[in-house]
């Protein structure tokens, strides 16, 4: 499978990135909660709704996909992108997902790990514009795999094959909002029902006045 994806090395938030380069790991933080190997998607959701957590909305749809990301999605053999700044770390995912005990607190608080082997560091000005424009996603962990050739060829030093396109199709969508207002925006014509529903998470938090 042709995966990659993006990590922040700012579990808990707090910054890792030395623990992720020289320990050879990638993290995410979420601690005091125990391991979630085997927990599905939903159970993550609920794990994450009860305390010590206990949330709800926006922050809920947040934050258990990113969980599911990292414990369920990831692989042995996918690619991954680390951004720091104008720095971008490159690397290959080499091991299931575990529970660190020791970093499992407030303080340390980066125990959901998985091994990494780092395989290359470059620039951000070297990533196209569609890549870069793809690491503005606010989560500690995204899908990456549409622009897995970009990656790759980075890796590699190969050069991007002319046909690899990271366009999105969308369609305009429009809304009555109230009599004699519409609200307009674009979407992907291959939203999936996931994306929906934080869409509309969204917008249910867009309010100024009861």
């Amino acid at each position: 499978m042709n995966n990659a994806w993006l990590i922040r090395p700012y579990p808990h938030k707090q910054p890792r990135l030395s623990e992720f380069l020289d320990n050879k790991i990638i993290a995410v933080g979420w601690p005091c909660i125990g391991d979630l190997k085997g927990k599905s998607r939903e159970e993550l959701k609920e794990t994450l709704s009860k305390p010590p957590y206990s949330y709800e909305g926006l922050i809920l749809g947040n934050a258990y996909p990113t969980i599911d990301i990292f414990v369920n999605q990831m692989n042995v053999g996918d690619l991954i992108l680390m951004p720091n700044g104008d720095d971008i770390y490159f690397g290959i995912i080499s091991s299931d997902y575990y529970l660190d005990p020791s970093v499992d607190n407030n303080k340390d608080a980066y125990p959901h790990q998985r091994k990494a082997e780092w395989l290359k560091n470059a620039s951000r000005k070297e990533l196209s514009k569609e890549l870069r424009s793809s690491l503005k996603v606010h989560r500690t962990a995204a899908n990456l795999s549409h622009h897995f050739a970009e990656i790759d060829a980075l890796i590699h030093g190969k050069e991007l094959p002319a046909t690899t396109s990271t366009s999105v199709d969308t369609i305009d969508v429009s809304y009555p909002l109230r009599p004699n207002y519409n609200v307009s925006f674009s979407i992907p014509t291959d939203i999936t029902a996931d994306e929906a529903k934080r869409l509309s998470a969204y917008f249910a938090s867009l309010y100024f006045k009861d």
